[in-house]
């Protein structure tokens, strides 16, 4: 066994650049995609055209702001326009001129609503706008009514009129502000244990470590059809080596392969992107040797299944990308709502993978959340190699 093994290295140490290849992409597409999609704005997009420039007009976009759904920005209209026709929104306001005059004067208000397609968006704007100006509109009455009993009470100078106006108006601004009997506060923890702690970054840290490690196991074991192409794997079955020698030999290698290349994303994203694995690290061991196992039992599997290393490259990619991508890899499963990519999920060894490490690292969870999908992953490779055994025996 130790001579396979022996063999392999020496293989890989003349064909390396493949398997150093599947280190530092994912660990480039880890930097990229993470910083591109953690650095999304949150929000819904509403760019707004204050066409009034009113103090009335301005109270309404900060109304809007402080909603806290929408990422609003001030623009001209015909910026507005384009914005929305190039898919940036779903929908455009624009506050048209005379707008405060209208509040004032108790007037009914008219919006401009630039959409290209009806969305809920829209729908919910609308909603949104009709409970802003019926605000705006009830502070002004109350503002106005209270500045006019005053004035006939103390008579105060001009001067005076508009300070105490702006600072009745003020006031009643303040009194709008919902008051809620319940007052909840959160933090979001980066490390350490007992809370939530979750971002682009640990979603693709974890994705790309899973999905680009099975290239490198299963392209690992597919080594058996290289060597049956050129006439070794027939000289080592008729060798004094045990076939079970032969067989373990070669899945060791592939194994070590892959921890050394999961054990490098692990590092680097714990200690460069901030992922917090090391604080996790018994329990992650335990889940990327299951996985590993698992995956380099199927590699074994497709290696006796296919006859050439040509079929492997093209099987392979589709195999492990289509599993990869139900399994969660690419994306939250949080943010899926299928039933039945969420039962797929369940059905390869990814998908349990990432079960596991995002119920650790992100959820911080303990070690309970490695028991099933270890003991699944462990089930799942031992089914894989005794199938592959069985094929093998006949090939």
């Amino acid at each position: 066994m130790i001579t396979i093994i022996y063999g392999r290295l020496l293989n890989l140490k003349r064909n390396w650049l493949p398997y150093a290849f599947m280190v530092v992409l994912p660990l480039m597409l880890t930097f990229v995609m993470g910083a591109v999609m953690g650095d999304a704005e949150s929000g819904i997009a509403l760019p707004i055209s204050d066409l009034d420039g009113s103090v009335h007009s301005a109270a309404l976009v900060e109304e809007l702001k402080s909603l806290g759904t929408y990422n609003i920005k001030l623009t001209d209209e015909t910026g507005l326009r384009q914005t929305v026709m190039e898919n940036g929104a779903d929908a455009g306001l624009i506050i048209p001129r005379g707008f405060g005059k209208g509040i004032m004067q108790g007037e009914t208000p008219q919006f401009s609503l630039f959409i290209t397609r009806e969305t809920q968006v829209g729908y919910s704007l609308h909603g949104v706008l009709t409970a802003a100006v019926q605000r705006l509109a009830y502070s002004a009455a109350i503002a106005d009514g209270t500045v006019e009993a005053l004035e006939r009470l103390a008579n105060p100078g001009s001067g005076e009129n508009a300070r105490l106006r702006e600072r009745v108006h003020s006031l009643v601004a303040e009194e709008w502000r919902e008051r809620l009997p319940v007052r909840v506060a959160g933090s979001t923890i980066k490390s350490g244990g007992g809370g939530f702690s979750f971002d682009m970054y640990t979603q693709t840290s974890i994705g790309f470590t899973i999905a680009f490690s099975m290239f490198t196991i299963i392209f690992a074991v597919g080594e058996i059809l290289e060597e049956k192409r050129t006439g070794v794997w027939g000289r080592i079955n008729i060798s004094p080596v045990s076939r079970f020698r032969v067989l373990t030999g070669g899945l060791v290698c592939a194994f070590a392969m892959g921890m050394v290349s999961m054990l490098i994303m692990v590092f680097v994203g714990d200690l460069v992107l901030g992922v917090n694995w090391l604080g996790h690290i018994g329990g992650a061991l335990v889940i990327l040797s299951a996985f590993c196992f698992c995956m380099t039992s199927f590699g074994l599997l497709l290696s006796f299944g296919i006859k050439t290393s040509q079929q492997l490259q093209v099987t392979a990619p589709v195999v492990l990308v289509s599993s990869a991508m139900l399994g969660g890899c690419y994306w939250p499963l949080e943010i899926v709502s299928s039933k039945a990519m969420l039962i797929a999920s369940k059905v390869v060894p990814a998908g349990w993978a990432m079960d596991a490490l995002k119920g650790m690292i992100v959820y911080n969870r303990g070690l309970e959340a490695v028991y099933l999908p270890a003991a699944v992953l462990l089930l799942m490779g031992i089914v894989f190699l005794g199938t592959a055994v069985q094929l093998g025996e006949r090939a």
